[in-house]
């Protein structure tokens, strides 16, 4: 006899999402790993190294870190375990103009023909800007959503999402090649704090602030301008206090921002001290 069933869909992304680990189990998304190195020693982001243990020795130490993104064999690995239980995937990455993820994954799906069953999207986005598209596939796959429904809900969270990050120094993301366009802003005599946004997938200035107190109080500002809300955090990698204080004062103009620590994946580019905001503005 012949059953007819609903298509399973699996949401899957990369370590560069920041997503929460509760919420990623909860939303069931499958998340592989980028890769982290120190010196001749590599990890994988989130598997064998936590983020505790990444910003101390990042601090701690003399080694510089680098990463590199995921081989195309663990996305075969990955999507060929999805497939048991799976009939499609909708597999979310990383910026293709930060990281070289999406072409493993591209790279994987031809290799093993499954172009009629893996969705791949360019998010274009890092960190939460990620983040929050991927939940939203995950949410709208929950509800019974197509494969469709699934990557239209992400690409809708895309096309409303703001990232600014704000650096305390340029150091890690000019020596990891993913300065962008904000590289007129090496060598500058003065010592400013810059606040980041990602433009068409790429790293751009926002604004040049002098000192890092009125860095936080723009970051504020930045996110009261996106309007109404739909979904706001807060991204840090070593002062959670900021974090949290800055959580706070957004909070109270919206709803409660999720406080999020950056993944070794996407903290090495970005070293200490960066705090940043990720807006979704509401649909109109």
């Amino acid at each position: 006899y012949f059953r007819s069933k609903l298509m399973t869909i699996k949401v899957v992304t990369d370590s560069g999402c920041d997503i929460p680990r509760d919420i990623c189990e909860e939303l069931d998304i499958t998340v592989v790993p980028l890769t982290v190195t120190f010196g001749s020693t590599s990890y994988q982001d989130g598997v064998d190294l936590s983020a505790d243990e990444f910003y101390e020795r990042l601090v701690g130490g003399s080694i510089m870190p680098t990463t590199s993104q995921p081989s195309v064999g663990s996305f075969v690995e990955t999507y060929s375990k999805l497939r048991e239980s799976a009939d499609q995937l909708l597999s979310i990455h990383v910026s293709s103009k930060l990281s070289g993820t999406l072409n493993s994954a591209s790279q994987a799906v031809a290799q093993e023909n499954l172009s009629d069953s893996v969705q791949l999207v360019d998010s274009q986005a890092a960190s939460m800007g990620l983040g929050f598209s991927v939940m939203a596939a995950a949410e709208a796959v929950k509800q019974g959503s197509s494969l469709e429904e699934a990557t239209a809900a992400a690409y809708s969270v895309l096309q409303r999402t703001e990232l600014f990050i704000l650096f305390d120094t340029l150091k890690y993301l000019e020596k990891g090649g993913r300065i962008g366009k904000a590289s007129a802003l090496l060598g500058s005599v003065l010592q400013l704090k810059p606040i980041l946004t990602l433009e068409n997938g790429e790293i751009a200035t926002k604004a040049k602030i002098r000192t890092f107190r009125k860095g936080i109080q723009s970051l504020e500002q930045l996110s009261q301008e996106c309007g109404n809300l739909e979904n706001v955090a807060v991204l840090y990698t070593t002062d959670a206090g900021y974090a949290t204080s800055l959580a706070e004062q957004i909070g109270q103009s919206s709803n409660t921002p999720l406080v999020v620590r950056i993944s070794p994946a996407i903290g090495t580019h970005g070293g200490p001290g960066v705090i940043g905001i990720v807006c979704v503005k509401s649909e109109i």
